[in-house]
């Protein structure tokens, strides 16, 4: 076929829907564009904020840390969607949900009973289900490694940096410490969500040793103001995966920003006698990100208490769930998370939770100092600095 043809042929069978692409396709030629149907831009649209969320866990310990995925629709109109999974040791709260453009944020609880220790772990799915959505279904990859040896546990130090400079300056950079306080050995990784933040090298592994990491910062294109940044310390193996690191930082005469963020119990009453209900509030002030969700762990001397209750605090009191489930002699895992409730803005002052202990006293005399612990701190209230640890409760013949 000539040129001056070939070019008349095209003209020829351009207007022609898709004609292009049946009959010259050895000629590789472009076809129109496509408009999607005007049906698929107003449907929602299944957002997750990760696709994969791993656990580790030590066969003769308690259960790992509840962890959570947050689901939106990045769509039109309202995403209605069901959460189901295909494994008896796991599950999600809640299971079903709603979305017309704000996060929502679901449990994953894994219940461990009757597992073994094996190498290649369990694996589970988690599925995400909306017939109206133009994404559906969606998944969870979930993972759990069952070690027949107590697993890594990350420590970090500090658990909160604060920077500051001169506009059009770098502040000097600071050290970020971690080591391995479990068994085995901890490989983990470093990532960070701002531009302005570099951390170098960026993961380690550690057998108990201290490894130091260089946390430096860009300030010099940033206008005056007050940012906020965070490392995520993250291993697969480790019990308390992940960790995380707040950085503030200060450019210029801005005021400072806050390193007042904690977290921390106390008695009430502090004394009594066999038999007194003991209310220990878990308090937070200053907390450096919105929180919709929080795990941690409460120990107690079971030679001293009984676990009762846990019920919501005063800044939960519209979540969805706030409760606890002995994990272990003397151990009880807390956990809630909003649902529809309203979540907890940034630097609030309150209760999360109230946990009711009953005094027993058991093999207790008088005068004898028993401890309660808070430690594990999981979801929105990682990194947030435990002041104090713990308080004393005297028993009192």
């Amino acid at each position: 076929m000539g040129r001056r043809k070939l070019v008349k042929f095209f003209r020829l069978v351009a207007p022609i829907p898709f004609a292009c692409f049946f009959l010259l396709a050895p000629l590789s030629c472009k076809k129109d564009p496509i408009t999607p149907n005007a049906d698929v831009l107003n449907r929602p649209v299944i957002w997750l904020n990760t696709t994969e969320v791993s656990f580790a866990a030590y066969e003769a310990g308690g259960n790992p840390a509840a962890q959570a995925f947050k689901v939106k629709n990045s769509g039109k109109n309202v995403l209605q969607y069901n959460v189901s999974d295909d494994a008896d040791w796991l599950s999600v709260e809640p299971e079903s949900g709603s979305s017309s453009g704000q996060l929502v944020e679901h449990t994953i609880l894994i219940n461990k009973a009757g597992l073994t220790a094996r190498d290649d772990g369990y694996v589970a799915t988690i599925m995400i289900v909306s017939d109206e959505a133009y994404n559906n279904p969606q998944r969870v990859t979930v993972s759990l490694k069952l070690s027949s040896q107590p697993p890594p546990v990350i420590w970090a130090s500090p658990l909160e940096m604060a920077f500051s400079a001169k506009v059009g300056q770098n502040p000097r950079p600071q050290t970020l410490r971690i080591k391995n306080v479990g068994e085995g050995t901890l490989t983990y990784e470093i990532a960070w969500d701002v531009r302005w933040l570099t951390v170098a090298p960026t993961g380690g592994t550690s057998a108990g040793g201290e490894k130091t990491h260089t946390v430096s910062v860009n300030s010099q294109s940033l206008a005056l103001g007050n940012y906020d940044g965070i490392i995520r310390i993250s291993a697969p193996d480790a019990s308390n995966s992940p960790q995380l690191v707040m950085v503030r930082l200060r450019v210029g005469t801005a005021p400072p920003p806050s390193t007042d963020n904690r977290i921390s119990i106390s008695c009430n009453p502090s004394s009594g006698g066999t038999g007194t209900t003991v209310s220990v509030p878990v308090s937070i002030r200053g907390n450096l990100q919105e929180i919709s969700s929080f795990g941690l762990e409460l120990t107690f001397d079971a030679n001293l208490f009984d676990y009762n209750n846990t019920k919501k605090g005063s800044l939960t009191g519209s979540w969805a769930l706030v409760d606890g489930n002995i994990s272990g002699s003397g151990v009880v895992t807390i956990g809630g998370f909003a649902g529809s409730g309203n979540t907890i803005p940034v630097g609030s002052t309150g209760t999360i939770a109230i946990v009711t202990l009953r005094v027993t006293g058991a093999g207790y005399s008088d005068g004898q100092v028993g401890q309660v612990t808070i430690r594990s701190y999981g979801d929105d209230i990682s990194g947030m600095q435990p002041k104090p640890t713990s308080t004393s409760f005297t028993f009192r013949n």
